[in-house]
Protein backbone atom coordinates (compact mmCIF):
# COMPACT_ATOMS: atom_id res chain seq x y z
CA UNK A 1 0.00 0.00 0.00
CA UNK A 2 3.06 2.06 1.05
CA UNK A 3 4.38 2.26 -2.82
CA UNK A 4 1.16 1.83 -4.32
CA UNK A 5 0.66 5.36 -2.99
CA UNK A 6 4.32 6.77 -3.52
CA UNK A 7 3.48 6.06 -6.96
CA UNK A 8 0.10 7.29 -7.13
CA UNK A 9 1.80 10.38 -5.78
CA UNK A 10 4.57 10.40 -8.91
CA UNK A 11 1.72 10.02 -11.09
CA UNK A 12 -0.52 12.92 -9.90
CA UNK A 13 2.76 15.48 -9.80
CA UNK A 14 3.23 14.08 -13.34
CA UNK A 15 -0.25 15.05 -14.46
CA UNK A 16 -0.01 18.03 -12.96
CA UNK A 17 3.32 19.85 -14.29
CA UNK A 18 2.20 18.27 -17.72
CA UNK A 19 -1.26 20.13 -16.93
CA UNK A 20 0.94 23.22 -16.05
CA UNK A 21 3.40 23.32 -19.13
CA UNK A 22 1.02 22.50 -21.77
CA UNK A 23 -2.31 24.05 -20.82
CA UNK A 24 -3.72 25.95 -23.36
CA UNK A 25 -3.18 29.86 -22.17
CA UNK A 26 -5.63 31.56 -24.65
CA UNK A 27 -8.31 32.90 -22.46
CA UNK A 28 -5.60 32.95 -19.32
CA UNK A 29 -3.32 35.10 -17.29
CA UNK A 30 -0.57 35.29 -15.05
CA UNK A 31 -1.31 36.62 -11.83
CA UNK A 32 1.73 38.04 -9.82
CA UNK A 33 -0.12 38.47 -6.39
CA UNK A 34 2.47 39.86 -4.35
CA UNK A 35 5.96 41.36 -3.95
CA UNK A 36 9.04 39.12 -3.35
CA UNK A 37 12.14 37.84 -4.39
CA UNK A 38 10.86 34.44 -5.07
CA UNK A 39 8.12 34.58 -7.82
CA UNK A 40 8.31 34.26 -10.86
CA UNK A 41 7.56 33.21 -14.69
CA UNK A 42 10.29 30.78 -16.79
CA UNK A 43 9.65 30.22 -20.12
CA UNK A 44 10.90 27.62 -21.95
CA UNK A 45 12.65 27.71 -25.62
CA UNK A 46 14.81 26.24 -27.69
CA UNK A 47 16.09 29.00 -29.79
CA UNK A 48 19.92 29.08 -29.42
CA UNK A 49 21.13 32.01 -31.60
CA UNK A 50 19.38 35.66 -32.37
CA UNK A 51 19.81 38.09 -35.15
CA UNK A 52 16.54 39.87 -34.72
CA UNK A 53 13.30 40.16 -32.34
CA UNK A 54 10.14 41.04 -31.31
CA UNK A 55 8.45 40.98 -27.87
CA UNK A 56 5.23 41.69 -27.15
CA UNK A 57 3.20 41.20 -23.59
CA UNK A 58 0.61 43.00 -22.16
CA UNK A 59 -0.03 43.58 -18.35
CA UNK A 60 -1.96 45.12 -15.76
CA UNK A 61 -0.62 46.86 -12.79
CA UNK A 62 -0.81 49.78 -9.98
CA UNK A 63 2.87 49.91 -9.60
CA UNK A 64 4.70 53.25 -9.35
CA UNK A 65 8.26 52.14 -8.31
CA UNK A 66 10.55 50.20 -10.88
CA UNK A 67 10.11 46.71 -11.77
CA UNK A 68 10.81 44.43 -14.23
CA UNK A 69 9.00 42.72 -17.32
CA UNK A 70 11.32 40.51 -19.27
CA UNK A 71 14.51 39.73 -18.94
CA UNK A 72 16.65 36.66 -21.13
CA UNK A 73 19.76 35.36 -20.53
CA UNK A 74 22.36 33.34 -22.07
CA UNK A 75 25.24 31.86 -20.45
CA UNK A 76 27.37 35.48 -21.07
CA UNK A 77 24.95 37.51 -19.88
CA UNK A 78 22.48 37.46 -17.03
CA UNK A 79 20.14 40.20 -18.99
CA UNK A 80 21.08 39.79 -22.63
CA UNK A 81 17.38 41.05 -23.38
CA UNK A 82 15.89 43.23 -20.51
CA UNK A 83 12.57 45.28 -20.43
CA UNK A 84 12.30 47.54 -17.63
CA UNK A 85 9.87 50.15 -16.25
CA UNK A 86 11.61 53.01 -14.28
CA UNK A 87 9.55 54.00 -11.02
CA UNK A 88 6.84 56.92 -12.15
CA UNK A 89 8.68 59.74 -10.98
CA UNK A 90 10.96 59.13 -13.99
CA UNK A 91 8.25 58.08 -16.20
CA UNK A 92 10.84 55.85 -18.51
CA UNK A 93 11.40 52.70 -20.28
CA UNK A 94 14.88 50.79 -20.45
CA UNK A 95 15.61 48.50 -23.81
CA UNK A 96 18.99 46.37 -22.94
CA UNK A 97 19.93 44.60 -25.65
CA UNK A 98 23.49 43.09 -24.98
CA UNK A 99 25.68 45.65 -23.49
CA UNK A 100 23.71 48.15 -25.11
CA UNK A 101 20.56 50.23 -23.57
CA UNK A 102 18.30 52.07 -24.47
CA UNK A 103 15.63 54.82 -22.42
CA UNK A 104 11.95 55.79 -23.85
CA UNK A 105 10.08 58.75 -22.62
CA UNK A 106 6.94 59.60 -23.44
CA UNK A 107 4.32 57.07 -24.81
CA UNK A 108 0.86 57.47 -23.72
CA UNK A 109 1.05 59.21 -20.38
CA UNK A 110 -2.38 60.43 -18.69
CA UNK A 111 -3.27 63.71 -18.06
CA UNK A 112 -0.63 63.89 -15.14
CA UNK A 113 1.90 62.98 -17.25
CA UNK A 114 2.10 59.57 -15.52
CA UNK A 115 2.16 55.67 -17.25
CA UNK A 116 -1.58 54.34 -17.16
CA UNK A 117 -2.32 52.58 -13.49
CA UNK A 118 -4.85 49.54 -13.46
CA UNK A 119 -5.66 49.63 -16.80
CA UNK A 120 -4.11 46.76 -19.95
CA UNK A 121 -0.55 48.38 -21.57
CA UNK A 122 0.31 46.31 -24.57
CA UNK A 123 4.09 46.59 -24.72
CA UNK A 124 6.10 45.44 -28.24
CA UNK A 125 9.85 45.89 -28.50
CA UNK A 126 11.90 45.12 -31.47
CA UNK A 127 15.73 44.95 -32.36
CA UNK A 128 17.35 44.04 -35.34
CA UNK A 129 21.10 43.12 -35.20
CA UNK A 130 21.75 44.48 -38.62
CA UNK A 131 21.06 48.30 -37.96
CA UNK A 132 21.38 47.73 -33.80
CA UNK A 133 18.35 49.55 -33.80
CA UNK A 134 15.45 48.79 -31.07
CA UNK A 135 12.24 50.43 -30.58
CA UNK A 136 9.79 50.25 -28.28
CA UNK A 137 5.75 50.42 -29.01
CA UNK A 138 3.44 51.00 -25.60
CA UNK A 139 -0.33 50.81 -26.94
CA UNK A 140 0.48 51.01 -30.43
CA UNK A 141 2.72 54.39 -30.37
CA UNK A 142 5.91 53.80 -31.40
CA UNK A 143 9.14 55.27 -29.82
CA UNK A 144 11.99 56.83 -31.66
CA UNK A 145 14.74 54.07 -32.90
CA UNK A 146 17.90 53.86 -31.05
CA UNK A 147 21.27 51.69 -31.03
CA UNK A 148 22.05 49.39 -28.53
CA UNK A 149 23.74 46.28 -30.46
CA UNK A 150 25.07 44.90 -33.66
CA UNK A 151 25.92 41.46 -32.29
CA UNK A 152 23.90 38.48 -32.57
CA UNK A 153 22.59 36.37 -29.16
CA UNK A 154 24.03 33.12 -29.23
CA UNK A 155 23.91 30.41 -27.06
CA UNK A 156 20.90 28.42 -25.37
CA UNK A 157 19.02 31.60 -23.49
CA UNK A 158 16.09 31.48 -20.10
CA UNK A 159 13.73 33.60 -20.35
CA UNK A 160 12.17 34.88 -17.05
CA UNK A 161 8.78 37.41 -16.12
CA UNK A 162 8.35 39.47 -13.14
CA UNK A 163 12.06 39.25 -12.36
CA UNK A 164 15.43 40.79 -13.20
CA UNK A 165 17.88 38.13 -13.40
CA UNK A 166 20.53 40.03 -12.23
CA UNK A 167 20.53 38.85 -8.63
CA UNK A 168 22.15 40.76 -5.46
CA UNK A 169 23.88 38.42 -3.01
CA UNK A 170 22.39 35.39 -5.15
CA UNK A 171 19.25 36.53 -4.51
CA UNK A 172 16.68 38.03 -6.95
CA UNK A 173 15.55 41.95 -6.49
CA UNK A 174 12.23 41.97 -4.50
CA UNK A 175 12.13 45.61 -5.01
CA UNK A 176 12.67 45.31 -8.61
CA UNK A 177 9.70 42.49 -8.84
CA UNK A 178 6.66 42.40 -10.76
CA UNK A 179 3.17 42.91 -9.18
CA UNK A 180 -0.07 42.63 -11.05
CA UNK A 181 -1.06 41.37 -14.12
CA UNK A 182 0.66 40.16 -17.25
CA UNK A 183 -0.91 38.07 -20.56
CA UNK A 184 -0.55 37.40 -24.42
CA UNK A 185 3.56 37.10 -24.33
CA UNK A 186 4.66 36.58 -27.63
CA UNK A 187 8.05 36.76 -29.15
CA UNK A 188 9.53 36.11 -32.65
CA UNK A 189 13.14 35.97 -34.12
CA UNK A 190 12.51 38.83 -36.56
CA UNK A 191 11.20 42.19 -36.81
CA UNK A 192 7.04 43.02 -37.15
CA UNK A 193 6.08 45.78 -39.16
CA UNK A 194 4.08 48.52 -38.04
CA UNK A 195 0.68 47.31 -39.07
CA UNK A 196 1.68 43.49 -37.23
CA UNK A 197 2.09 45.53 -33.78
CA UNK A 198 -1.49 47.58 -33.71
CA UNK A 199 -3.60 44.90 -35.05
CA UNK A 200 -1.64 42.98 -31.83
CA UNK A 201 -1.96 46.26 -29.44
CA UNK A 202 -6.14 46.29 -31.32
CA UNK A 203 -5.65 42.37 -29.66
CA UNK A 204 -7.44 41.04 -32.86
CA UNK A 205 -6.66 37.42 -32.18
CA UNK A 206 -7.85 36.69 -35.81
CA UNK A 207 -4.92 38.25 -37.42
CA UNK A 208 -2.15 38.57 -34.83
CA UNK A 209 0.58 36.15 -35.83
CA UNK A 210 1.51 33.18 -33.04
CA UNK A 211 5.44 33.65 -31.44
CA UNK A 212 7.42 31.66 -33.44
CA UNK A 213 10.03 31.31 -30.50
CA UNK A 214 7.43 31.17 -28.60
CA UNK A 215 3.53 32.01 -27.93
CA UNK A 216 1.20 32.29 -25.20
CA UNK A 217 -1.57 29.99 -26.68
CA UNK A 218 0.64 26.80 -25.77
CA UNK A 219 3.28 28.38 -23.81
CA UNK A 220 5.90 25.76 -22.45
CA UNK A 221 6.57 27.53 -18.79
CA UNK A 222 7.76 27.31 -15.10
CA UNK A 223 5.82 28.94 -12.17
CA UNK A 224 8.56 29.74 -9.42
CA UNK A 225 6.56 30.76 -6.23
CA UNK A 226 3.41 32.16 -6.09
CA UNK A 227 2.23 32.90 -9.69
CA UNK A 228 -1.34 32.08 -10.43
CA UNK A 229 -2.99 31.01 -13.88
CA UNK A 230 -6.32 32.36 -13.89
CA UNK A 231 -8.79 32.98 -16.52
CA UNK A 232 -8.16 36.49 -18.22
CA UNK A 233 -9.96 39.80 -17.14
CA UNK A 234 -11.83 41.63 -19.77
CA UNK A 235 -11.94 44.41 -17.56
CA UNK A 236 -14.30 47.48 -18.92
CA UNK A 237 -11.04 49.99 -19.14
CA UNK A 238 -8.85 47.69 -21.72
Amino acid sequence: NTFQNFLLEILNCVLMCIFYIFQDLGEKMFTFPEETNMTYVKVNASAEDLAAITICLRTFTDLTRAYSLFSLSTPSSVNEILLYKQAQAKNKFVVQVGDGVAAFVGQNYDYYNYYYLNKWQSICTTWDAETGLVQLWINGKASSRKFVSHSNITGNFTVVLGQDQNPEEGRLHRSRSFVGMMRDIQMWNYVHSEMTILNYHRNDRRISPKGNVFDWQYLDFDIIGNVVVEPEQKLSNN
